[in-house]
């Protein structure tokens, strides 16, 4: 496969819709998942990610992810701004976002609160158009040989609009996620149409917290986390579980992905996308994580998975720490 998307612009005819980046460390990249996570720590925190998807198919997708978040008492919730950055087959495709978050807190009762969050998007989307080939420069015999006459098109630049909740105690989280709210018209050519518009993408999360030590190896608390996260936008669905295993700064974590509920007759439940391997360290106020993608499905003979590392820093809070709101005991892989 020289170029994937090569072989999509040759049909420049065919509709071609792109879906989100997704990351296989949600909570790391706690702003792409849910808005409603700024400020989570009730401290600064800085973190980089990195994303090799299929590494073996021509660097199929490269995804950069940048974040910073704090909580704000005198405005009674959080703010983060994250910056992501995108590469597809090589960098043929590229997007870039940057991101601005604010999650307001509210207690519910003496065990409960919750989180409001609004975000907004500013977004670019580029092809790199000297390395595409049209279908009207191909001769069947002597290959690309011809120029094209389709008229090419230019970046698509565009707000974004996104919402998110988080309903949270010291042992059970749930949210729900909610992008796109816009529905921006994401179109590259001059002919836009209504059906470039992007479908709302909807993220549902929950977890829970099990203690199982009070003084575990490292003389810090010993906990399992299961958890799940069911992504839908348009015909894709996305259904991720498991549990993250954490003995003071050593954390574990194995997770089964699924994208597809019925084989193509419609009637048998296929196994296939991924199972997820995780293993993080947590220092001096600085968090490493490495998660392996291994494919069930056919794709698994060339594409060698998927590769992803976080690092986080949580920086020193110059503000002191009011009673009245409460720090996400969520992961933090």
């Amino acid at each position: 496969m020289k170029h994937l998307l090569y072989i999509l612009l040759v049909f420049g005819s065919i509709h071609v819709q792109s879906q989100d980046p997704q990351f296989t460390q949600f909570y790391a990249n706690s702003l792409h998942l849910n808005p409603a996570l700024a400020g989570k720590d009730l401290s600064p925190r800085f973190h980089s990610g990195y994303r090799n998807q299929w590494p073996e198919i021509e660097n199929a997708y490269i995804t950069y992810n940048l974040e910073y978040d704090q909580f704000i008492d005198k405005i009674h919730g959080g703010l983060g701004v994250q910056f992501l950055y995108d590469k597809t087959a090589g960098g043929i495709f590229n997007t870039a976002i940057l991101g601005l978050s604010y999650a307001y807190q509210l207690k519910l009762s003496k065990g409960w609160s919750v989180n409001f969050a609004l975000k907004g998007n500013f977004v670019q989307k580029s092809i790199d158009w000297s390395r595409t080939i049209w279908g009207d420069q191909i001769d069947p015999v002597r290959g690309v040989v011809y120029n094209t006459n389709q008229l090419q098109g230019q970046n698509a630049n565009y707000f974004d609009a996104a919402s998110g909740l988080v309903v949270f105690s010291p042992k059970f989280f749930g949210g729900v996620a909610v992008n796109h709210l816009t529905r921006p018209n994401e179109s590259l050519f001059f002919n836009n149409n209504q059906e470039e518009q992007i479908p709302i993408r909807t993220t549902l999360h929950a977890g829970y917290k099990i203690m199982v030590l009070r003084n575990g190896l490292f003389h810090k608390a010993l906990y399992i986390s299961p958890n799940l996260l069911f992504d839908l936008q348009s015909n894709l669905k996305q259904l991720n579980f498991g549990s993250y295993f954490v003995d003071g700064i050593l954390a574990f974590g194995v997770w089964y992905r699924h994208t597809a509920f019925l084989n193509p007759s419609g009637d048998e439940f296929q196994w296939q996308d991924a199972l997820v391997l995780m293993a993080g360290i947590e220092a001096n106020k600085m968090r490493i994580g490495y998660s392996y993608d291994l494919n069930l499905s056919s794709l698994v003979r060339s594409s060698l998975g998927s590769h992803e590392i976080s690092i986080t820093f949580d920086l020193p809070n110059k503000e002191k720490k009011s009673d009245k709101y409460r720090v996400i005991f969520c992961p933090v892989f």
